[in-house]
């Protein structure tokens, strides 16, 4: 792992979700390549090893587990001397890090009663749903915005057992509003092509279904291998088909081909990021409405997303 050890004057906390994180991490991309300047990640430490697989910029792991932990990073990264600090995440937790770490610039969303301790304040309304994600983080860091449509991937080494096989993402840890329940199906449906299933222990089961539909055709590996693993695999696809979950933003940050389907999320929001990109929609009236369950027990923005659409999208992207 590439552990910073330079005093640059600027530091990103990331996020704690992979998506998000993905996300942000391409603003950060970007802003470095536009200012030239050295800036180094903090990053949850369970994605540590991910953010170094997919970037060169320093990273300093942010544990905090327990108090102890908490401020271990906390004298870590008051040891870097940095001038100036950029909160992705909304959390009070993380403008108290940035306050004690002794930071004196602190630039974040004004958000959940942390305004005291940030001396850079967005207003809320920068936090807005109705336009993607990176537009906010780019304000946040103080570059300019670009279409994630314009994204054109990041290369990685890629496992060849892999290549041609196309990768299916059938969890997501936000909840049940975001998890079709139809990839069983869609491996039927698609006669002829090799699928490899991936995700962590909580994917496994789902796996093991998916798989039972074509065991010929199917590899469960759910909960097998590590997320630097699955990123391996994930770029030596041929497509990938993902609910709305980090894994799909990982599809897209790699440039991986890839078919999202969203449910009580909107793809304004968090579309992933490429040109090689397809989007499936249910029709519902509450939909977006961003709940982990469904509010009315239906789950119809998902039941309404047919195996058909979704292979009809896969295939404009497999031509």
């Amino acid at each position: 792992m590439a552990i910073a050890n330079s005093l640059p004057s600027a530091a990103v906390l990331m996020p704690n979700w992979i998506g998000d994180l993905i996300l942000g991490l391409s603003v950060v991309m970007r802003k470095k390549r536009a200012d030239g300047k050295e800036i180094s990640l903090i990053v949850p430490d369970r994605l540590c090893g991910l953010t170094t697989l997919l970037c060169d910029l320093p990273v300093i792991p942010y544990r905090r587990s327990d108090y102890r932990e908490f401020f271990g990073t906390v004298h870590a990264v008051r040891k870097r001397s940095f001038s100036r600090l950029y909160l992705l995440p909304h959390s009070f937790s993380s403008a108290l890090f940035g306050f004690l770490s002794a930071i004196p610039s602190r630039r974040g969303i004004a958000a959940e009663m942390r305004s005291p301790l940030l001396t850079e304040r967005l207003p809320r309304s920068a936090a807005s749903r109705t336009r993607h994600l990176t537009s906010e983080y780019a304000e946040v860091l103080e570059t300019g915005y670009c279409d994630p449509a314009e994204w054109k991937g990041v290369a990685i080494d890629k496992p060849a057992e892999s290549g041609e096989a196309i990768v299916l993402c059938p969890g997501a840890a936000y909840g049940p509003a975001k998890q079709w329940p139809y990839f069983a199906r869609l491996v039927k449906l698609c006669e002829g092509r090799r699928f490899v299933v991936v995700g962590d222990d909580r994917d496994f089961p789902i796996g093991e279904s998916i798989a039972a539909a074509a065991p010929d055709r199917v590899v469960n590996r759910a909960g097998a291998t590590s997320l630097e693993c699955v990123a391996a695999t994930i770029a030596a696809a041929a497509l990938v088909v993902s609910n709305d979950s980090g894994l799909l933003h990982l599809a897209g940050f790699l440039g991986t081909p890839c078919v999202g389907i969203y449910g009580s999320t909107s793809s304004v929001w968090t579309r992933p990021l490429g040109s090689a990109v397809r989007i499936a929609r249910g029709e519902c009236r509450r939909a977006p409405c961003y709940e982990r369950t469904c509010p009315e027990k239906h789950y119809n923005c998902l039941a309404g997303i047919t195996p058909e659409r979704v292979a009809t999208l896969a295939n404009e992207l497999l031509v």
